[in-house]
């Protein structure tokens, strides 16, 4: 029995339990969300590895036959919609990247502000 699908699931419970210790919610529910994501990189690295394996054993023994089926099996299995969803998230994560600095940025330059003029300067 492989415990691959169960990854992320336990890297975002660990994730979560080290993100409560800041304190608060929003560092528990961070921690979850990084844990978990780190858990579903790993397992696609792996599946990954493995593909890579199937083509280097097809390209070491001059099979040209199968590094062609290799190919196609892997187009097969990570179809169009595979790709167009992979670059909506891409665009996803920098929306959100783009939104955390839209609200830090003005927080920590008015707290900036704020101890500026609080010591007289």
């Amino acid at each position: 029995m492989s415990m691959k699908p169960l990854l992320p699931a336990t890297l975002g419970v660990v994730g979560g339990g080290v993100g409560a210790l800041g304190g608060n919610p929003v560092t528990a529910g961070l921690g979850a969300g990084l844990g978990a994501g780190a858990g579903t990189l790993i397992v696609q690295g792996s599946d990954k590895v493995e593909s890579e394996v199937r083509v280097l054993k097809a390209l070491t023994t001059g099979d040209v036959q199968e590094v062609v089926n290799a190919k196609l099996a892997d187009a097969k299995k990570d179809g169009f919609f595979d790709h167009i969803f992979t670059e909506i998230y891409g665009v996803l994560k920098l929306c959100v990247i783009g939104l955390g600095l839209w609200i830090l940025v003005p927080m920590i330059y008015t707290h900036w502000q704020t101890k500026k003029i609080k010591n007289g300067r």
